[in-house]
């Protein structure tokens, strides 16, 4: 009895074993086949991965993972009855499966038959019409199968089915604004705004998605116009619109918004500080100007009675400053404005400013910025270097106790040494910020660059490549470009015994200096010893921007257009062209030859860095809305 009760459980073990051993292999097989159907299909090769698929679902018709990658196959292959029936499949064994049920509509919408879309979606939300979520996967399938109507109207009916006039409001908002109904969108975002107003930075980035459009702004404008109106004590409300003003730059408008907020929050002048602050980063200096007067002249006593009045002043500076924003010429603005008659010289107020900030809070960091501001001024504006370096001097030795300003006032004190011709004093300036080690700080990096430039402009270019070599070698480092471009000017232009580098490097030493005559004359020099060097076309653009610094505008002219002639295959054509460009409508006032030569940059070089400020400054010229 018992022989044969073993003899019974041996045999049951082994018909296990065996059994076993067939799932597992098969198994086995499955897991192989569905990798391979994987391969097959991130390779886009759709049909062997839809033939494995099948083969493995046939096997296993519940697996839900087989199902969704067959499913997502068949519809790469456009094989949409096929995806009807697989899902119709599945949905025997899950008939009330709203997820499925969104898929099948969507697959309905593939075979352009919106009618029985819209059928499925309806049976599925009427499953479980009370539930958000039913709401949110037949409307997210309807986005995906770019019903955005659709969903709007499932979002809204789902408002009223669940009695939440604030459900999915940015799930509308965002429909709204991509079917291009930007005052519903802005609604939604309002109502969002006023049942949460620390929403107001998000809501700002959602709205920012289309204020870049002048309808979609101006809808915005008006609907959030409307709201302030109907609920004028709500802040938020009228933060938005500020914000919404701004970004039209109707700084005015913004203005008027910005002291209601000043007086009804009881900020004493903040308020009214942060949109000056703004409107000075925006270059509205009419509009920052009122503003930085209103707050000195209502709040004499405010807590940061210092800042607002250094910003006054940058105001006054920013009001005389005409930079060139592409630095096409470099630091200095060759076209400036003349003066009127009997008017200050430039900068005379905002001198003035800083001067007084100076006096009423001689101590503070406020003090020693204005002091730099005042130095920036009389170095690249006035040129007055003596003053430069005194306002600097100043600066290094009275206020210590702001080591960052002192490291910015020491290094634009090395550039001021290098304009008086005081190279050694420059070198030793640059070398006390850049140490001796690795340079690490933004300012150790400057530092190192401004002593290769220094060995370069005293014709140590081995010396002068060898500082650059760190700079370049970290493409992060802040003064990686300018190191790059030095770097490959030296190595470029190199020769036996460097006479032509040496003579432009003269050349360009004494530009810096403002000694254009004998620049000019140097310049000459290059031009006629070393006619086919590669150095030429650089000598001809550097010979243009002094004669256009000078104001000769037509010499300047002729001798960009000479460089065009001569050197077709130059680089720099597109920059010349540029600056000819310039010259003609700032130097010469005539804007017909401006825009021939803006539409001569854009025909020849469509991808050109200066190709769209080309073409806005052509529309500018014509008179054409931007």
């Amino acid at each position: 009895m018992i022989g044969h009760t073993i003899k019974t459980l041996l045999i049951f073990s082994i018909l296990v074993l065996c059994f076993g051993g067939t799932v597992f292999c098969q198994n086995r097989t499955a897991d192989i086949k569905y990798q391979l159907a994987q391969s097959y299909e991130r390779s886009g090769d759709f049909e062997s991965a839809a033939k494995l698929y099948e083969d493995i679902f046939a096997k296993d018709s519940t697996n839900m993972i087989v199902f969704d990658a067959l499913r997502r196959s068949y519809i790469q292959l456009k094989r949409y009855d096929d995806g009807v029936a697989l899902i119709n499949r599945i949905l025997r064994f899950h008939p009330n499966d709203i997820g499925i049920l969104s898929e099948l509509g969507s697959i309905y919408v593939l075979k352009s038959d919106l009618k029985t879309a819209n059928a499925v979606w309806e049976r599925a939300i009427s499953f479980d019409p009370k539930q958000e979520g039913t709401y949110r996967m037949i409307a997210g399938a309807m986005v995906q199968s770019r019903m955005f109507d659709s969903a709007i109207v499932v979002y809204r009916r789902a408002r009223t089915v669940l009695g939440d006039q604030n459900l999915f409001g940015f799930d509308i908002a965002y429909l709204y604004s991509i079917t291009l109904n930007y005052a519903d969108a802005t609604k939604e975002y309002v109502n969002l705004l006023q049942q949460n107003p620390a929403q107001l930075g998000l809501i700002q980035s959602q709205i920012a998605s289309y204020t870049g459009r002048t309808d979609a702004l101006n809808a915005a404008i008006a609907v959030v116009e409307d709201a302030t109106k109907s609920s004028p004590d709500n802040l938020s409300c009228h933060q938005l619109l500020s914000w919404l003003y701004m970004e039209g730059k109707h700084y005015d408008r913004a203005y008027t918004v910005y002291k209601y907020l000043d007086a009804k929050t009881h900020a004493g002048g903040h308020e009214l500080y942060n949109f000056a602050v703004r409107a000075l980063k925006e270059q509205a200096f009419t509009a920052a100007t009122e503003a930085f007067r209103d707050v000195i002249t209502l709040y004499p006593n405010i807590d940061i009675a210092g800042p607002v009045k250094f910003g006054y002043a940058q105001t006054l500076e920013g009001t005389e400053d005409e930079s060139d924003t592409l630095k096409l010429f470099g630091d200095a603005n060759p076209f400036p404005a003349l003066p009127a008659s009997g008017s200050k010289p430039r900068y005379d107020d905002a001198i003035a400013a800083y001067h007084a900030v100076i006096k009423e809070f001689p101590t503070t960091e406020v003090a020693a910025r204005s002091l730099l501001r005042i130095a920036v001024i009389q170095q690249e504006k006035l040129f007055d270097f003596d003053g430069a370096r005194s306002s600097l001097e100043t600066i290094v030795k009275t206020y210590r106790q702001y080591p960052q300003l002192v490291t910015e006032g020491t290094l634009r004190l090395g550039n001021v040494s290098i304009a008086l011709n005081d190279l050694a004093m420059a070198g030793t300036q640059f070398q006390s910020v850049a140490g001796t080690g690795q340079p690490i700080t933004v300012e150790q990096q400057h530092a190192v660059f401004y002593l290769a430039e220094l060995d370069y402009f005293q014709l140590h270019f081995n010396d002068a490549l060898a500082k650059l070599k760190p700079l370049t070698a970290n493409p992060a480092s802040d003064a990686a470009n300018d190191a790059i471009a030095l770097q490959i000017f030296i190595q470029e232009n190199r020769q036996p015994n460097d006479s032509a580098l040496s003579a432009f490097t003269g050349a360009e030493l004494l530009r810096r200096q403002r000694k254009f005559s004998d620049a000019l004359d140097r310049l000459q020099h290059v031009e006629q010893q070393f006619p086919a060097t590669s150095i030429i076309d650089d000598a001809f653009i550097m010979t243009g921007d002094i004669q256009t610094q000078l104001g000769r505008y037509n010499e300047a002219i002729a001798t960009y257009d000479s460089l065009i002639r001569k050197f077709p295959e130059s680089i720099s054509i597109d920059r010349t062209l540029m600056k000819m460009a310039q010259v003609y409508h700032l130097g010469l006032n005539n804007s017909a030859k401006a825009i021939e030569l803006y539409q001569k940059l854009l025909e020849k070089y469509p991808n050109s860095i200066y190709a769209n400020e080309a073409r806005k400054r052509t529309r500018i010229l014509r008179g054409d809305t931007i």
